[in-house]
């Protein structure tokens, strides 16, 4: 992991580890006006459908995408410096919109 680390460094990506998620690799990049970040998990790791599908189900459900953007932008104007309330604060929407993602995916996935 640690060449792979120095490869995602040399893209400009910030390694933060699992940061909260186990048997993710977490990296972001653009520090403060964060531009990117990247979730890597191994091969056949469950929590791979978990993200694929709400990142799917976003781009499926615009209605969806606004309520979700409207909530964070409140939530950072709130809490610019606390990230935890910030992450606290998006937490039951994230976990409304992952259960409507789950059963979406398993729909369109069969």
């Amino acid at each position: 992991m640690n060449k792979f680390n120095g490869e995602m460094r040399s893209l400009g990506y910030v390694p933060k580890g699992e940061n909260g998620i186990p048997e993710r690799r977490y990296f972001q990049k653009g520090g403060d006006q964060r531009t990117h970040h990247v979730h890597i998990y191994e091969k056949d790791n469950k929590q791979i459908i978990r993200h694929l599908a709400f990142r799917d189900y976003l781009r499926e459900h615009p209605d969806s995408v606004k309520m979700y953007g409207d909530l964070k932008m409140e939530l950072a104007k709130r809490f610019p410096f606390n990230i935890d309330s910030y992450i606290d604060g998006k937490e039951s929407l994230v976990l409304e919109l992952e259960k409507k993602a789950l059963k979406w995916w398993m729909s369109t996935h069969k």
